[in-house]
């Protein structure tokens, strides 16, 4: 059985929507036409300042026409020529203004980002005293035993901005001095290359090293023994090897060097490992490098220091081992002697040590330099602290305030975002020091040797203090940066769009906690795996809605994007828990005459006006979206697992392929942090219960192994209520302080925990669902590559998921439900029907269904089935020709789709016998078509097709080339009287592309943008003479290469400072041949042509319609 789916008073916030119990009645209508808040928005891209009231006006029209919702406004200067509009200035304001106004107008919701470009919050508005600030530090090597005076080198500095922590000294490691005391000879493969630029302890200047296989060598005269590596270097996706040799021709490779990025476009390498000596060591490279800074240690360092430190991200979770450091590595705690109050402010040290070599180390901090981007010169400037309110008040008047202001009374006006964290790490603020004593309870400034990579006291020592200190930066930063940030848009009665992670030093479900909106991010080239922050953070904490930056594309999607190819990505991020789409990207045509037009460069899925599909299949899909939004915030989610993810800092959510074994795909979970497993979380009929209502049934530990008191005694008592916990391994107090009364309540707990029967070791999933009679909640027998997403509201529960397959495919369905009636409600065509052939067994209720290639379902459960006789699941027919349902009065009704022979059984045993032999075939229309090329496309003429033709085979190369809508017509004379008995008549268009809008005899059916092209005809369909029509689009692309065949004459150059000043001014393109203009080349003349327009065959298939006698009345 194949199934076949057949103005706004605006108020202040009404986007955010409530999970309030909705009728069966209300339910179906809002699906069918979906409510305003249920409808996807997009951000809007604005260009390099190319901004204008006309193209403002336009866009949002056509914004609002195909059913959006509302805007999010950027200002994004990307690789695009400067328009005229200032960021900032009293025009861009005004401009800001009218895009409101006109949002309300329309009825569409309005905001804009925080910033100039998309990340992070920043502006020429932010002091170097504002910024984000990082720890740094000079040393050197003195000997001791009689009055010292020096003046201590002052650490790398940026801005001239500089501020000291402290100095302390202590007695000098061996290997300390064999570093201070050995300097290379450095050589490399490049002549040009500048050697005394990588070692000058100064990361503003920098060497580029060229040529293919570039190397750098490093000759210390004699065997040298090194322990540790380091290496700056100017680049994103560069790696690097570490060789030795004895005679400097022979090379040996040691190791691929580690690297992380540590701020934009910036990587460090920095390893250790077991020693190694030569008496030369090369660094080979895999590309041209900007080279900064390079050091060969003998000291064994810690590992991961970046990460460790703050100055890159790694999920605690994933940092590798600290390391093994031997005793004469390991600096004694008690032998550190803070010199802080012996250096004048001008760095000269006076004091007197004991005999013996001292390191001595200066520590202080400097601005990171980072910028927001990618943003104007008018409208870049620092990035500000992300530790500190009063930085981010002084980011949020400099702009937001003026805005704010500016757009009084503009109910449209709700809310602002924080994009994706982009912008690379800081470590340090003004008094953190004080601030971590006051948050920890010990002084951090001994430690702080540990930030050059020394161990201090032990590895475990270095280990725990390092993870407090993450643990409080993590916390400043949502805080003092999301949280006070969401504070400061409430008092101006703004809501907030965060997207919650990145590579910032962030715990990402503590960020969605200060978030009124939380939003993903999905990319149909890249594995989701950046929802996970959105979904669980807005499940845990109660925010019904889940938006995602959605569709982001990368260059090769281009103008060849269209709906019917995107469907599936955006059904993937349904069934993770996505239930509200910001489409990425719409870019703000500010020249309104020219298609396609502006870009966001080469970024992005194009959601313009100007494409070609933006007013049918775009329409279309948008519909979609809004019906599967609004059945999506339904109720609550239902899952088995709750992960807690553990308390190390930075942390984030884990999927599925984050276990070994992978979670079960029939399976679903959410992740929980410390603060709702303590404070949200009840007991209830051994299952934890949320705020909201939503309850798991298994508690799954992952990185856990240290843990504070207060979780563990959580975790404790859910195991005593008989809750199956999972996952529990060794578990230590976390933390530097841990007395040794902490320590032994603590393990008491533990082993209470590890006594408990229902607490496992290993995730054996099968073997823990078994024991605690866990039922899948949806099983598709013999399919274990399909996921779902389930919701329950009260008596009613929603189940979504797709086909994967690109064909049609059966699934048998197992679902966790008894008793009700299983529903389909097809979100492309809003069509809902009732089967009428399942079976309840054993609790459960088990469904054959057919889905098309991609296509996706909502199995809706709201009915008593009690006292319908159904058709037994097992004893009729599994065809996909054929299918049992239920009419509103249920009655059991047949479809068949072809002729057959048929035994029927029924749930009370009754049986009958079914023969449809009277069905026609398949009704072929045949040949000539009457084409029409439209003016508006740039091709006017209207000729006849003798066959159908794709587009880009044609002689014709107007029409090779032809990119827009064109209109096929036929009048052909259809005969009912031969097609048998049939109740229901189905137009199949075959192949099309990309989309179709079917006219019948006058009538307009709608539009068909994935397949199969199929579409109901039933009522439109007359005895004798009708008239089709088909309006057929294609994408861009094939007249975007057909105008790469002449030159182009508009004086558009991507180089250059401005747009052309046609372009600004809102004129027209210069004539020439051409007669497109974009500002992202994606194609040359010799780019291969698509497919375009109807293709066929065009059929009229029937359908029999039986209403079944033998069933209960």
């Amino acid at each position: 059985m194949i199934i076949k789916f057949l103005q706004l008073t605006l108020l202040l916030f009404a986007f955010l929507s409530c999970t309030k119990q909705s009728s069966p009645q209300d339910l179906e209508a809002n699906f069918k036409n979906p409510p305003i808040d249920a409808k996807p928005k997009t951000w809007m891209h604005a260009m390099s300042g190319n901004m204008s009231k006309e193209g403002l006006t336009k866009d949002l029209e056509a914004i609002e026409e195909v059913g959006l919702g509302g805007v999010l406004l950027f200002n994004v200067s990307a690789n695009i020529p400067a328009g005229k509009v200032v960021y900032n200035s009293l025009e861009h304001h005004k401009m800001i203004k009218h895009a409101a106004e006109e949002c309300e107008r329309l009825g569409l919701t309005f905001g804009f980002h925080n910033c100039d470009g998309w990340s992070s919050s920043g502006g020429p508005w932010i002091t170097p005293e504002n910024s984000m600030k990082m720890l740094v530090y000079s040393e050197t090597i003195v000997k001791g035993g009689a009055s010292l005076e020096l003046q201590l080198e002052q650490p790398f500095t940026r801005r001239d901005f500089y501020k000291d922590v402290a100095v302390l000294a202590y007695p000098s490691l061996a290997s300390e001095k064999e570093d201070f005391n050995n300097k290379p000879i450095i050589t490399s493969s490049d002549p040009n290359f500048k050697a005394n630029l990588i070692t000058d302890n100064n990361s503003l200047t920098e060497s580029e090293i060229k040529g293919e296989n570039p190397w750098v060598q490093f000759d210390f005269g004699k065997p040298y023994t090194i322990q540790s590596f380091f290496m700056e270097v100017k680049d994103r996706w560069g790696s690097a090897e570490l060789l030795t040799s004895d005679d400097g021709v022979n090379f040996t490779l040691v190791k691929d060097l580690f690297k992380h990025k540590t701020v934009h476009h910036r990587l460090d390498f920095f390893d250790h490992f077991e020693p190694v000596t030569a008496r030369y060591f090369r660094i080979n490279l895999s590309r041209v490098t900007m080279i900064r800074e390079v050091d060969l240690m003998a000291t064994y360092t810690i590992g991961n220091l970046m990460p460790r430190i703050g100055l890159n991200r790694i999920d605690d979770d994933k940092l590798s081992n600290i390391g093994n450091p031997k005793d004469e590595m390991i600096i004694d705690p008690k032998s550190i002697i803070n010199l802080s109050n012996y250096m004048d402010t001008k760095g000269r040290l006076k004091t007197t040590l004991p005999k013996g070599d001292y390191t001595i180390m200066r520590f202080g901090y400097t601005t990171n330099g980072l910028e927001n981007a990618p943003s104007s010169v008018e409208g870049r400037g620092l990035e500000c602290d992300k530790f500190s309110k009063e930085a981010i008040k002084s980011h949020y008047d400099a702009f937001i305030t003026k805005a704010v202001q500016n757009l009084k009374g503009v109910k449209s006006m709700q809310y602002i975002e924080i994009d994706s964290y982009e912008m690379a790490m800081q470590n340090w603020t003004d008094n953190l020091d004080s601030i971590f004593t006051a948050k920890k309870g010990y002084d951090l400034v001994k430690f702080l040797p540990l930030f050059t990579g020394r161990f201090v006291e032990s590895a475990n020592v270095s280990n725990a203090v390092l993870g407090d200190f993450r643990e409080v930066t993590c916390d400043l930063t949502t805080e003092n940066y999301y949280g006070y940030f969401s504070e400061l848009c409430h008092q101006d009665g703004l809501k907030t769009y965060f997207e919650p992670y990145g590579d910032g030093l962030i715990n990402e479900l503590d960020v969605a906690k200060m978030a009124d909106i939380n939003m993903g991010e999905f990319w149909p080239d890249r594995k989701v795996k950046m929802i996970g922050a959105a979904v669980s953070g807005s499940r845990i904490f109660g925010k019904n809605v889940v938006s995602a930056e959605a569709f982001t594309s990368i260059p090769k999607n281009n103008w060849k994007a269209h709906p019917g190819m995107a469907k599936t990505i955006g059904d993937s991020a349904w069934v993770q828990g996505i239930n509200q789409f910001m489409l990425h990207r719409f870019a703000h045509q500010s020249n309104t005459h020219v298609k396609p037009g502006m870009t966001l460069d080469k970024w992005g899925f194009h959601f313009d006006r100007t494409n070609t599909w933006w007013f049918n299949a775009g329409e279309a899909w948008f519909k979609y979206m809004a019906r599967g939004s609004y059945m999506l915030r339904q109720g609550v989610p239902v899952s088995d697992l709750l992960i807690f993810i553990g308390e190390g800092s930075p942390n984030a959510p884990f999927y599925r392929d984050d276990f070994e074994p992978n979670i079960p795909n029939e399976t679903n979970f959410d992740n929980v942090n410390s603060d709702v497993l303590i404070n949200g979380i009840t007991i209830k009929e051994n299952q934890l219960v949320l705020k909201n209502g939503a309850t798991y049934k298994i508690l799954v530990l992952k990185n856990c192994e240290k843990l504070s008191l207060k979780v563990i005694e959580k975790i404790h008592e859910i195991a005593l209520a008989g809750v199956p916990i999972v996952g529990l391994e060794s578990i230590e107090p976390s933390g530097y302080l841990v007395s040794e009364t902490l320590k032994s309540t603590f393990e008491k707990l533990v082993s209470e925990v590890k006594s408990q029967p229902k607490t496992y070791v290993n995730f054996n999933w099968s073997h823990i669902f078994a024991e605690n009679n866990i039922t899948i909640d949806l099983d598709f027998i013999e399919r274990n590559d399909m996921i779902y997403t389930h919701r329950k509201d009260v008596d009613t529960d929603i189940y979504f998921f797709y086909n994967r397959d690109k064909s049609v495919s059966t699934f048998e369905c197992v679902f966790n439900i008894d008793g009700k009636i299983p529903e389909l409600w097809n979100p492309v065509t809003g069509e809902t029907k009732k089967l009428g052939q399942f079976t309840h067994k054993n609790g459960k209720t088990k469904a054959w269904i057919n889905l098309e290639g991609e296509e996706s379902v909502f199995v809706v459960f709201r009915e008593s089935s009690k006292e319908i006789n159904y058709v037994s699941l097992e004893n009729g027919p599994k065809d996909k020709n054929t299918e049992f349902l239920l009419n509103e009065k249920n009655q059991l009704e047949l479809v068949a789709k072809e002729n057959g022979a048929y035994l029927v059984t029924f749930k009370s045993g009754e049986k009958m016998e079914l023969d449809l032999k009277d069905m026609a075939q398949p009704y072929n229309i045949n040949g000539s078509w009457e084409v029409e090329f439209l003016k508006d496309n740039d091709f006017e003429a209207t000729l006849p097709f003798d066959e159908l033709t794709d587009w880009k085979d044609h002689f014709n190369e107007n029409i090779k080339y032809y990119s827009g809508t064109a209109i096929y017509r036929k009048t052909f004379n259809f005969d009912t009287k031969k097609t048998g008995k049939t109740e229901r008549y189905i137009l199949d268009l075959g192949k099309v592309s990309i989309a179709a809008e079917v006219i019948l005899n006058g009538k307009n059916l709608g539009v068909l943008w994935i397949a199969p092209f199929i579409i109901d005809i039933t009522k439109e369909l007359k005895q004798g003479e009708n008239t089709l029509e088909i309006k057929v689009t294609n994408q861009w692309t094939n007249h975007l290469i057909g105008d790469e065949r002449f030159s182009a004459t508009d004086g558009y150059d991507k180089t250059a400072i401005s747009m052309p000043d046609w372009y600004i001014n809102n004129e027209t393109m210069p004539k020439s041949k051409r007669t497109t203009f974009t500002t992202a080349q994606f194609y040359n003349k010799n780019s291969r042509l698509l497919s375009a327009g109807l293709l066929g065959p065009v059929q009229i298939k029937n359908e029999r319609m039986m209403l079944l006698k033998k069933q209960i009345d």
